[in-house]
């Protein structure tokens, strides 16, 4: 029978785990509805010194700030989705405490506006990978790619589609880094996978031929 749970910060949700002793697959909610996981609870390190890093912008009365907030961890792998958490909403996730921690990938929250991704999170969260959902004309906005491209810890940065504005000019990844290329969506795919042994993975665009592996930052420690 169907079932509504409502997931609140901390609650970890159920997931089938792989056969014999390899790397525990954990999803976890560090914040949904404005409310934030308790640092102690993820043990959270703290983050003061980024406080600087955030310049409030104006409030968004939007939904988009209640947005759920997930951390999807493999072993040593971890993927930090936020949705379309907005921007002052952002900095409670990273200040006072770094409630994520240093992430391998980071899913550019909201489509790559600038109503989100502040580079509090940015700084805090250091991903070696980023992945842009972002439309032909929606995301991709000039203040966060330079905020990407600007994040010292990122050597990648994916786009499903190409920026066709006219700041596309200067606000694009390189062609081999961009699963579709027309306003025409073909529906190519930025594929992600994670060794068995969680210590490498593997960003991928099947459509281009694309392929680049990157080791686990805890293994780089």
């Amino acid at each position: 029978c169907e079932q509504r749970h409502v997931i609140n910060p901390g609650d970890a949700i159920p997931l089938a785990q792989t056969k014999g002793d390899g790397p525990a697959l954990r999803l976890q909610c560090l914040a949904a509805r404005k409310q934030f996981v308790a640092p102690e609870k993820v043990a959270a390190k703290s983050n003061q010194e980024v406080e600087s890093l955030h310049t409030p912008k104006d409030r968004d009365g939007s939904d988009n700030a209640n947005s759920v907030v997930m951390l999807l961890s493999f072993g040593d792998f971890e993927f930090l989705d936020a949705g379309d958490l907005t921007w002052n909403q952002e900095k409670n996730l990273v200040h006072p405490f770094n409630l994520p921690g240093e992430v391998d990938v980071y899913q550019v929250t909201h489509h790559g506006l600038d109503s989100s991704n502040n580079p509090i999170v940015l700084k805090s969260v250091q991903p070696r990978v980023a992945i842009m959902n972002n439309g032909s004309t929606k995301g991709c906005l000039p203040e966060v790619y330079h905020n990407l491209t600007t994040t010292k810890s990122i050597e990648a940065i994916y786009q499903v589609h190409k920026n066709l504005r006219p700041d596309g000019a200067m606000n694009n990844v390189p062609d081999e880094y961009i699963a579709n290329h027309s306003a025409q969506c073909e529906g190519n795919r930025v594929q992600l996978s994670v060794a068995s042994d969680s210590r490498s993975y593997i960003v991928s665009i099947p459509a281009n031929g694309h392929e680049r592996k990157f080791a686990t930052k805890a293994t780089g420690r």
